[in-house]
């Protein structure tokens, strides 16, 4: 069966070079998965003649981009030093502008990616919505408590849980508003149903009358190294947002910003909660 290629359609063919692409297909059916394919699998998955797929690996072989171990063929060191070398040009806020921006034209609220800097989230962009939102504390350089926000629940989750447990116990939580945690085993428990549907609520926990849904985004690791989030007012965001619409639009882009930074893991409708992949 022919794997789907994670490689864009390009805007216009006319700069289109097969060969190129061939290639690219061929490095992508070797990253997938975790041993080394054989000739016949790599034809299978892309759909590249046998002939041009033993030309073009044999190349890649002889330049270090594939190693070749009997019958099989895995990723070679050049590719390792590629992928460092991406990993250390990524700009998270640049990578998440256009999915922030698709998301509030989708949902016509604010969006935001912020990162968790010990226990406090560290707010990196925002996308403003074109409906007023009145005055809310989010917004780029702002520095707030983790256990109160949709972005830091969405990441303290995905943390190891003694860690969080340990770091709980040992805190209080001040009430902000009526709707706040304030316990270490509410705080607990709270995590633990973000981490079974995929995402976090706040249900004006740190603003009156602002409400939050907020997913992990993921890197090549398949570590959680930050979260978006939609926010707006509570008349505008109902209380009803788990399994919405809103959360399966969050949900897909924090994945496709996953996917940006080398995340390989679950294709989008296996990664949702069940209620939600239905409507996405």
């Amino acid at each position: 069966m022919k794997r789907r290629s994670t490689l864009g359609e390009p805007p216009s063919s006319r700069y289109r070079v097969q060969a190129a692409r061939k290639v690219l297909e061929l490095l992508e059916a070797l990253a997938d998965g975790d041993r080394s394919k054989s000739l016949a699998e790599l034809t299978a998955a892309t759909g590249v003649p046998r002939a041009t797929a033993f030309r073009l690996v044999r190349t890649l072989e002889e330049m270090g981009y594939v190693h070749k171990s009997g019958n099989g063929y895995s990723l070679g060191y050049k590719c390792f030093i590629l992928g460092a070398a991406a990993r250390d040009s990524v700009d998270l806020p640049t990578e998440a502008l256009p999915h922030l921006e698709w998301l509030r034209d989708v949902t016509g609220e604010t969006t935001q990616i912020a990162v968790l800097d010990e226990w406090q989230v560290v707010y990196l962009e925002r996308v403003l919505s074109r409906q007023p939102v009145g005055y809310m504390k989010s917004r780029a350089g702002a520095i707030l408590p983790a256990y109160c926000t949709g972005l830091g629940k969405a990441q303290l989750a995905f943390r190891p849980r003694e860690l969080v447990g340990a770091w709980a116990s040992m805190q209080t939580f001040p009430r902000l508003t009526p709707h706040t945690i304030t316990t270490a085993a509410s705080l607990m428990d709270e995590l633990e149903r973000i981490r079974r549907r995929g995402y976090a609520l706040d249900d004006e926990e740190r603003e009156a009358g602002v409400r939050c849904i907020a997913a992990p985004v993921r890197d090549h690791d398949g570590e959680v190294v930050a979260a978006i989030s939609v926010a707006g007012p509570s008349d505008r965001m109902p209380q009803e947002l788990a399994d919405s619409d809103m959360a399966s639009h969050v949900l897909s882009a924090a994945a496709n910003i996953s996917r940006r930074l080398g995340y390989r893991g679950a294709p989008l409708d296996e990664a949702l909660p069940a209620a939600v992949a239905g409507k996405s």
